[in-house]
């Protein structure tokens, strides 16, 4: 068969309604079913309270590529070691030593479920049944768009290569395997959402199997709009770190909640940039054809404000234009903060609140101060964010509480995917606690003053979007503090500078105390090799519509370490799922639309790719 003839009749194959897809989708259903979080156990009582070894769904992966035709499947026991490991599993397919060699990536671990034991806000059935909309073009589940979408596109289009060349799923024989144009090997992964720690010593151990890569396909990025295809040059990395704050000696002015809060407000300006200025040096600066591609992106504004769910009135935090938007989100480096003890992926929280208490003087009237501090929160609201200022019932003693809820968003948006151009509520809420307790101190006529003694308590909440706040049990001021670091930056450099920076800024009677979680470099490709241009061809040929080049405002920490541990082959990152998708969010979904156009671009790319690599 000619490449064209062939990549037709794969095509062909991969359509809504053929056998072949639902005999894939079954899978699909099969994978959803499986426990494999990555973290984020325990979420809700009766959970399980230890992560998953991954041992279901590394087993049913290995089902499913068998059944596809793969040969020689394996699970790689991680070296033992200090860091919680859990497997990869690899396979292939060899076609002749002649051949190129293409290895496609995707991973079987999930995000936590972010909901409670009801399941509300995954619409009353649980995250791990998979669900469809009304014309059959979404499906609903935990892990659906991220990864296993990718772990399915990869075998729909191998298996429709395979029974093209006269294969068949109960039947392969070895002449359809010889007659593919090109060797092909998988490898899954099952850490990838707690930040592939060992996925370079398990490449390490099997040096063997990966030495022969011409090329490598990644499909575990989002695409810029539903049915749009893109092809990711670019990604954010990552950092975060626990910081404790604990009071040394006594008679500080403030309580600890509010000296952590005074401490996260340090780390943007009045327009929500950065603050630290040693990260914002390192992003690489976006350049003038840069800024063309990203005009060419079909996205627009009220899309891009969409996505991210925010409120009409909220306002952004750069001009109304798509393209600052675009490189908000993708090229520039940004904090996200989560005080309390909140178990969540990575997500910016639509919504997030404190509750404020007071000694009032005796004879003070409550909505007379609650008027006041209205005042002084209008003030401290450049963004236009929903407020509430709402009195608590009860208290300690004769203690004045209220509830300061603000809210940017009518969902918890991936913090990656949407972080930049948009206001984050919790660091929105820092400024104002900032403001208040500066206030305070003007409003003696109503609230107890002395020195020694803070005027105003603050303990976090967990906030929701239907409205309920409860306090942690843990009353300890804690955050999870992130950086999500542009392409530029160097993990580590940048993790000592967060550091350096919030222990600067740690309020005077108060020792800042860290505690590393993960982390991720920053990533972005030149796209030189033949293999770029031949992948926009396949993917505007999978997707009937043109592709464009994208970046990705997420982190994926494996991609830096994959082509550290590969070499100098070209990186393709394509996608399976659209910006739609509220990956890590409740309600997790696959668009059809993207989930088969990524599949029959794998299947185009194969069967053109000797035009990618001429000489092997």
């Amino acid at each position: 068969m000619t490449p064209d003839s062939l990549a037709d009749a794969a095509q062909s194959k991969i359509q809504t309604d053929s056998e072949l897809t639902a005999r894939h989708l079954e899978y699909m259903k099969r994978m959803v079913a499986v426990e494999s979080r990555s973290f984020g156990v325990n979420e809700y009582p009766g959970d399980r309270e230890t992560p998953t070894d991954m041992r279901d769904i590394l087993q049913l992966a290995g089902e499913y590529l068998r059944d596809v035709g793969f040969q020689n499947i394996r699970v790689n026991e991680p070296a033992p070691g200090p860091v919680r490991a859990t497997p990869i599993l690899m396979a292939e397919i060899r076609a002749g030593d002649e051949k190129p060699t293409v290895l496609l990536y995707a991973h079987l671990d999930k995000q936590p479920y972010m909901d409670d034991a009801q399941f509300n806000k995954w619409g009353g059935t649980p995250p791990w049944e998979l669900r469809w909309n009304e014309d059959k073009t979404r499906a609903y589940g935990r892990g659906a768009a991220d990864d296993l979408s990718g772990v399915v596109a990869i075998g729909m289009a191998v298996d429709a290569l395979l029974r093209s060349l006269g294969g068949a799923p109960d039947s392969l024989n070895e002449d359809a395997l010889l007659r593919l144009p090109c060797n092909v090997k998988v490898v899954f992964e099952t850490e990838e959402e707690s930040g592939s720690a060992t996925l370079i010593e398990q490449i390490l151990q099997n040096r063997e199997f990966f030495s022969s890569c011409d090329c490598v396909i990644i499909t575990d990025v989002v695409n810029p709009a539903t049915g749009v295809p893109g092809l990711t040059t670019s990604l954010r990395g990552i950092v975060q770190t626990y910081v404790s704050l604990k009071s040394v000696g006594g008679g500080q002015s403030m309580d600890a909640a509010t000296a952590l809060y005074k401490m996260l407000a340090s780390l943007t300006d009045g327009d929500q940039s950065l603050a630290v200025e040693k990260i914002v040096r390192a992003d690489a600066p976006v350049t003038d054809e840069e800024r063309i591609g990203l005009e060419k992106v079909p996205t627009s504004v009220a899309a891009l404000r969409e996505m991210a769910g925010l409120l009409p009135e909220i306002l952004l935090t750069v001009p109304e234009d798509k393209v600052e938007m675009l490189v908000a989100q993708l090229r520039k480096s940004y904090a996200n903060a989560r005080p309390g003890h909140r178990v969540c992926g990575g997500v910016i929280l639509g919504i997030a609140g404190a509750r404020l208490g007071f000694k009032l003087k005796p004879g003070s009237a409550g909505d007379v101060l609650t008027a006041r501090l209205r005042e002084t929160i209008d003030a401290l609201n450049p963004f236009r964010l929903k407020v509430g200022l709402n009195k608590v019932s009860g208290g300690e003693g004769d203690e004045f509480r209220l509830d300061l809820i603000v809210q940017s968003a009518t969902k918890d948006p991936h913090s990656g995917v949407n972080g930049g151009p948009f206001p984050v509520p919790e660091m929105q809420l820092a400024k104002m606690i900032v403001g208040i307790a500066g206030a305070v101190l003007t409003l003696e006529e109503f609230i107890e003053v002395s020195d020694g003694h803070p005027a105003m308590k603050v303990e976090s909440l967990f906030a929701d979007q239907e409205g309920a706040v409860q306090l942690f049990e843990n009353k300890t001021a804690k955050a999870l503090v992130e950086i999500r670091l542009a392409p530029g930056n160097d993990e580590e450099q940048a993790r000592e500078f967060l550091k350096k920076h919030l222990r600067a800024n740690t309020p005077q009677g108060f020792t800042a105390e860290f505690d590393d979680d993960k982390g991720g470099p920053p990533w972005m490709s030149g796209i030189d090799h033949p293999a770029f241009s031949k992948m926009l061809a396949s993917l505007e040929a999978g997707f009937q519509t043109p592709a464009c080049l994208y970046g990705c405002g997420g982190s994926i920490p494996f991609v830096g370490k994959l082509m550290d541990a590969l070499g100098e082959i070209p990186p393709l990152c394509i996608g399976a799922y659209d910006s739609d998708c509220q990956m890590h969010e409740p309600n997790e979904s696959l668009s059809m639309k993207d989930l088969l156009g990524c599949a029959r671009s794998i299947a185009h790319f194969i069967s053109h790719i000797e035009k990618a690599f001429p000489n092997s």
